[in-house]
Order: structure tokens, then C-alpha cells, then sequence
């Protein structure tokens, strides 16, 4: 992934937020734990709103991009971020609805989950996901009003923003992108979520980088074995006029929606192994042997959780009709 080649990328369309069956979608929100509601309507009515702050008319002139690239990473951390890199601002990496990107930088940075959460797919792992979509959105914004007051604009880009984030965070160096659509960390594996600011400030890019993990994605075939909607492909295809791993979205959805937003390509990666989540994957991976693959994992989610399945039997399962 670390040589891919974006001479023929093409500008993507984002699909509906939430998926393209609105009534699933609605069953999907309703079934949010409480935690997650306050974290979303926190994010919508409150930081949403400040993601673009005025910009400072006293400028603070940049006379060394690097050397603010490297305070402006700093100051994520600080913030809470526990990766952080920056990309040049290619407009062919903007969502066609974002219309004409302005901006020339973007600070995409990244918030690992609890693995121990995210293994669960029930309620607690729904928590975990919008706890860290609330710290992203809430450290965006705090570094977009940081950036402003150097006298740039600047502007906060959330889950369901102007760009892809994994297109930018591999761009910004911060992993590669997996077999499961999602990128992988080297320092989290695919146990993390990202954010970004995009701004005009003169910023020097990091730029992407090979980690090995392209390789071991066309090697490995763990998180094609244990997706319920058979929605992960064991080959590339070309999107956007890039060759990249892609996933079915539409084979995808229904079980995203039924499992509490799904997860368990992310979870069964075994990429994790080498991250700050490696004692947990080892300890996660005894049960993964067990189950085999995803009619065993949808068993165990039954058995451990308060899943029904009965409520969106709109989705069969694998072998089955419907």
C-alpha cells in the first residue's frame, strides 16, 4: 500500500449517513445505550456547530512548515490524539458533496479503543465507539480553534465530514489500508478510530509510508472468514480509479446495523497482535480458534450477549435464505 498508485484517483461520493434502509437505520440509533446518545448529541448540536471557528485577523506568519508540522502534532497528542500525521490536502480526496476544498493540509490523527469493548459487539462496544468519536470531534475542534488563532482557517472534520478519513491517514502516514476497508495501525491495529482538521496553514507533510501490512492483508484471509454478510473480498478492485481492497457495502450494512455497528473484521485482525493490543488479541485469539468463522462467531455472540437476531430478520444469516 505504501506504493499505490493515486495518478488516476478519482473524487468519491459518500453515500447516505446511516446507511441506504432509513427504518433500519432508525431500529439501529434506537438501540444506542444511553452513554452513546449524550456522546452524539454532543457531537451534533454542540461541536458539530463549532467546527469551523472565526479566523484570527492578526496572522502569525509561518516561516517554517516543518517546524510547525511538528507543534501542531505535538499539540494533538497533548490533547489527547495517540497517533498524529499530515497530509497534503489532494482535492481528489474529498468527498464530490465537500464541493471545492480551499485548504492545502490536513492533521488526521487517531484514538485507540478499548479492544476488550470492541471484542464484546454488544451495547459496550456501541459505547466504546462513540466515546472515541466524542474525543476525536472534541480534540478537532480544539485544534481547529488553535489553528484559527494563528490567523488560518481551519476546520474540523468528523466522522461524516468533507474527506475519507483512511484515504487522508494513509496519505498522512499514520497506516495502511486492510483487506477490511478500515486502516491499520502499526502502534494500534485496527482497534482505533480518526479525526482530522483541515486547514490553509503551511504545513510539511509526512507523506505515506510501507509498513509491511499490504503484504500480510494479501496473505491472510481471517477477516474474510469471519464476516457474517460476506462482505470482504480476497482481491483488489479498482475504485475511484484506485486498486485497493474494497468492501461490499451493501452486503455489509445489514449486519453493521444488526450487530451494534458489527466490528468484528477489526476485532478478529490479526494485525492487533502487534499494537498496544497485543496481550488482549492473544488472549481473544483462543476464541477465535474455537469459533472458525462467522456462523461460529455469530453463535458465540448469541451465547454471550443480549443479541436478537429476530429483530432485524431482514438479514439471514450465512447459509441461509432471505
Amino acid at each position: 500500500m505504501g506504493t499505490i498508485d493515486v495518478e488516476k484517483a478519482e473524487r468519491p461520493t459518500r453515500g447516505r449517513v446511516g446507511g441506504t434502509d432509513k427504518d433500519r437505520a432508525a431500529r439501529f440509533r434506537a438501540r444506542f445505550p444511553p452513554s452513546a446518545k449524550r456522546s452524539l448529541y454532543i457531537r451534533d448540536k454542540i461541536l458539530l456547530p463549532a467546527r469551523e471557528p472565526p479566523v484570527n485577523p492578526e496572522r502569525s506568519e509561518v516561516g517554517d512548515p516543518a517546524e510547525t508540522a511538528r507543534q501542531i502534532r505535538d499539540m494533538a497528542r497533548e490533547m489527547g490524539a495517540d497517533a498524529v500525521g499530515i497530509a497534503e490536502y489532494d482535492p481528489r480526496f474529498a468527498f464530490t458533496q465537500a464541493g471545492d476544498p480551499e485548504h492545502t493540509a490536513v492533521v488526521v490523527f487517531g484514538i485507540a479503543m478499548s479492544y476488550d469493548n470492541m471484542a464484546d459487539i454488544g451495547p459496550r462496544s456501541q459505547e466504546e465507539v462513540h466515546r472515541v468519536y466524542h474525543a476525536l470531534d472534541d480534540i478537532g475542534v480544539r485544534l481547529a480553534h488553535q489553528i484559527a488563532a494563528f490567523g488560518y482557517s481551519a476546520r474540523m472534520q468528523p466522522n461524516e465530514g468533507d474527506i475519507p478519513l483512511p484515504a487522508l491517514a494513509w496519505l498522512a502516514g499514520l497506516g495502511e489500508l486492510g483487506k477490511h476497508g478500515s486502516l491499520i495501525s502499526p502502534e494500534l491495529g485496527s482497534s482505533f478510530r480518526l479525526g482530522a482538521v483541515t486547514t490553509d496553514m503551511p504545513l510539511e507533510p509526512d507523506g505515506p509510508a510501507d509498513f509491511g501490512i499490504d503484504e500480510v492483508c494479501a496473505k491472510c484471509g481471517v477477516c474474510t472468514r469471519f464476516c457474517p454478510g460476506d462482505a470482504i473480498k480476497p482481491d483488489k478492485e479498482t475504485v475511484n480509479g484506485i486498486e485497493r481492497w474494497h468492501v461490499d457495502t451493501p452486503a455489509c450494512e445489514p449486519w453493521f446495523h444488526k450487530l451494534y455497528g458489527c466490528k468484528i473484521c477489526l476485532m478478529v485482525c490479526p494485525l492487533n497482535s502487534r499494537g498496544v493490543f497485543g496481550e488482549d488479541f492473544k488472549r481473544a485469539s483462543r476464541v477465535l480458534v474455537d469459533a472458525k468463522d462467522a456462523d461460529g462467531m455469530l453463535r458465540l455472540i448469541e451465547e454471550r450477549t443480549d443479541m436478537r437476531y429476530e429483530d432485524f430478520d431482514d438479514t439471514a444469516k450465512p447459509g441461509e435464505d432471505g
